[in-house]
């Protein structure tokens, strides 16, 4: 039986401990703010997600308010009406952890950018399975969601 995700707030983070949100010290201009993988420390209503499931495991996530969408081969959150929100597929995996996947069917999801610094990007692109049954994900496609209960 597949374990659905029900709409509501959580904190998200990776597999390896690391926070997804978006960075507190972002510009106040209406562009779209990148998503990154954060140090645990990071915590704040920058690293507070809305999920608001909309057809049977699809769902749209807001971070900080605002949906992400995929602009560029990374995840956004968006200000604007532009580009529309993206909808996810949020999958249970075997192995512990979810991946967040493009409901549109292409295998494109969630991936953790190793890049230089304390921030590092989340892209968008084609995940890497592992051919094994069930399927294996390396540990930087993998998400952990926790509910988040406001005061």
């Amino acid at each position: 039986m597949e374990e659905q995700l029900s709409s509501g707030l959580y904190s998200i983070t990776t597999v390896d401990d690391l926070t997804v949100g978006r960075n507190s010290r972002e510009d106040r201009s209406l562009r779209p703010k990148p998503v990154y993988a954060l140090p645990p420390s990071e915590t704040g209503p920058n690293t507070i997600w809305q999920i608001d499931q909309v057809k049977d495991n699809e769902y749209i996530l807001k971070c900080h308010g605002a949906p992400t969408a995929v602009h560029d081969h990374r995840l956004y959150a968006v200000l604007t009406d532009e580009p529309p929100p993206t909808p996810w597929k949020i999958e249970k995996q075997a192995q512990g952890g979810y991946t967040i996947i493009k409901a549109d069917g292409n295998g494109i999801g969630w991936v953790v950018s190793f890049e230089d610094g304390e921030e590092k990007p989340i892209a968008v692109r084609p995940l890497i399975v592992q051919p094994s049954y069930p399927p294996r994900f390396p540990p930087t496609e993998l998400f952990k969601f926790k509910r988040v209960e406001m005061d």
